[in-house]
């Protein structure tokens, strides 16, 4: 009896509905300038509506998710969604660093949209200006898996690692390449003689003022 059971578990794991999933994922990119917004639609089928699944993304230094506009999602209900690492907000590309960001998907449902806003840094300026280019990475889609290896958080709270998996889904985008507008440095002397002229003006003025200002 024992050996017909042990026969048998691990066959009915492979057959579980979160073994194969049927995954499909479309995205779309709104708006223009540094603020955009990811629209993404995640479509599975009806046998794996209990499966837990959460789409990962690399953000890289290019671009940041603001962390107090996603808890302010996050508290309305809107979005579920995790950022691990340290986000300065006010950092150009060239000073910043990546981070990780877990979107998790509701559950009982083959159709979900998700909504995630996301704002790209300013480039370091160079000769004629022009654009600096911004690649969006290929997000991935993970499942709860306990027999798996990869560790990843298993919600917003943090607080414990669960396993997951990789999900080969249904890819119905292309490589997306945004671009943002950079300084031109043709522009720094004639910037740097206006500026200074300017603050020497200014401290000029403010001396006159302070010496025929009675004491």
């Amino acid at each position: 009896m024992l050996i017909i059971l042990l026969l048998i578990s691990p066959n009915s794991s492979k057959d579980s509905p979160c073994q194969s999933l049927n995954v499909s994922l479309t995205q779309k990119i709104d708006n223009e300038g540094f603020h955009r917004e990811l629209k993404w639609l995640l479509e599975r089928g009806p046998t794996s509506l209990q499966c837990k699944l959460a789409i990962r993304l690399d953000v890289g230094p290019e671009m940041y998710l603001n962390p107090d506009q996603i808890a302010d999602l996050n508290r309305l209900g809107h979005l579920s969604v995790l950022i691990v690492g340290d986000v300065d907000v006010e950092a150009p590309a060239h000073l910043s660093k990546g981070h990780i960001t877990y979107i998790y998907v509701p559950p009982f449902a083959e159709r979900v949209s998700l909504n995630v806003p996301f704002h790209l840094r300013y480039q370091r300026a160079q000769i004629s200006g022009g654009y600096g280019k911004v690649i969006v990475n290929k997000p991935s889609v993970l499942a709860l898996s306990p027999q798996s290896e990869i560790k990843a958080p298993c919600d917003i709270s943090n607080g414990v690692l669960c396993s997951w998996r990789n999900v080969s889904y249904q890819a119905l985008f292309d490589e997306v390449e945004l671009l943002v507008p950079v300084g031109d440095l043709d522009d720094y002397p004639l910037v740097s003689i206006v500026t200074l002229l300017l603050g020497c003006a200014g401290c000029i003025y403010t001396l006159s003022v302070l010496s025929t200002t009675p004491l």
